[in-house]
């Protein structure tokens, strides 16, 4: 898990606003008879994670993929190999994000669009999006940084009418006067995000349909619950204020939403800390390692994975299984070898440390004057680590590969 302060815990802050070695194969004869008939259809799946969401691409207009935790870095490489697909950059072309304010996409698309900019001038161009990118005061993930930077030099090899296009979604949010009163109205309409979010994906999309250009679809790419589909209800029995659900019922039958194999955060999570589970008890997990942890991608339409209870979610009793929320889920690395990478290198220099020193005390994050140099370092000095709890996560997978039949 990525460290649990500041912006390091965006990982529980925005999901819930307001609301050991890789395993090559085990042997087949030695686990749980419950896990057999997920270890059978995996048997019969054949499609990569790539090749699947490309394949959703010509049955449906848009494809929600939902994060891991922001952190967790692994999963960019996935991401980035879907979007830099031919496939993917002659016929889909467009990109939104749930991270990054709608007030800086005049700047991001000019860069973006940019030819000729050196290795330094595009790092430049992303250091300024990161040190001004939405409401938090400083965001320190690396794989959005490098994101950027891939995106941008994988535009400079692209032809102008195949160049991505990438839009950011959150709030629209600026840090130009700024004060402390105004940041706590602000702070009060995050009630409102997961609407906010969803019409400026839906308006900018129906500008793509009435264009005359030949590219049509779109990748969102949100987080957790922000990904869910129309179907889900909040605990009073209402339909959740999800952005996933404003996307689904704006585009009725045009929009496909798929899961990114990962934990369940769970309740007692708060602000410092994130309490995780493997899916359905390490189930999922252990037929993945018995199958050779193979990266696959699949609908969970009449199949054992999509039949299971949706415990990704466990904030209330539900009866929702896994297929009634997604479309389909893709499996991208075991989860020790998911890796939450923090810290972004000069982010604070040129002056920046006093700004975001005092962004945070108008954020209501005051950092002590005497702990300054230790915050700056922090923010500044690479972190990767696992899951906090990897050990019990791994314990529960294991749990499965026996004979007992007992579980």
């Amino acid at each position: 898990m990525a460290r649990m302060n500041r912006a390091g815990f965006c990982v529980v802050l925005l999901l819930l606003v307001p609301a050991l070695s890789a395993s090559t194969g085990h042997d087949p004869g030695q686990y749980n008879k419950e896990v057999a008939p997920y270890v059978a259809f995996l048997k019969t799946q054949k499609r990569g994670p790539v090749d699947y969401i490309l394949d959703l691409f010509e049955k449906y207009d848009i494809v929600i993929l939902c994060e891991r935790f922001h952190p967790e870095t692994t999963q960019y490489d996935l991401i980035y190999n879907l979007i830099k697909d031919k496939k993917f950059t002659d016929k889909v072309g467009h990109v939104f994000t749930e991270i990054g304010t709608s007030t800086n996409n005049a700047y991001l698309h000019d860069f973006m669009s940019t030819d000729g900019l050196s290795d330094a001038e595009a790092d430049r161009k992303v250091m300024h999006l990161f040190r001004n990118l939405f409401w938090m005061p400083v965001w320190e993930t690396q794989n959005f940084f490098d994101f950027l930077k891939r995106l941008y030099a994988l535009n400079r090899s692209l032809q102008a009418d195949l160049k991505i296009k990438i839009s950011f979604s959150d709030m629209p949010f600026s840090w130009e006067g700024m004060n402390r009163e105004k940041y706590a109205s602000f702070s009060n309409s995050l009630v409102q995000r997961d609407q906010v979010m969803a019409e400026q994906i839906i308006e900018e999309f129906k500008e793509i349909l009435r264009s005359t250009q030949s590219r049509k679809k779109a990748l969102v790419i949100m987080n957790y619950r922000h990904a869910f589909n129309d179907r889900v209800k909040n605990a009073k029995g209402e339909k959740a204020n999800n952005a996933g659900r404003y996307i689904f019922e704006a585009f009725p039958g045009r929009v496909a939403n798929v899961m990114i194999n990962s934990v369940a955060l769970l309740p007692g999570s708060d602000d410092r800390k994130a309490v995780t589970a493997p899916i359905c008890d390490g189930k999922w997990d252990a037929a993945f390692r018995i199958a050779g942890n193979p990266d696959l991608g699949f609908d969970f339409k009449e199949n054992v994975f999509g039949a299971d209870h949706f415990d990704y979610f466990p904030f209330f009793k539900h009866d929702y299984t896994y297929h009634d929320v997604f479309t389909g889920f893709v499996f991208f690395g075991p989860l020790e070898k998911h890796k939450m990478v923090s810290g972004i290198p000069d982010l604070l220099r040129d002056g920046y440390d006093k700004v975001i020193l005092e962004r945070m005390a108008i954020a209501g994050s005051p950092v002590e004057e005497s702990k300054a140099a230790e915050f700056i370092a922090e923010i500044e000095t690479r972190h990767e680590t696992s899951y906090d709890n990897l050990p019990v996560l791994m314990g529960r997978i294991r749990s499965w590969l026996s004979q007992a039949e007992d579980h």
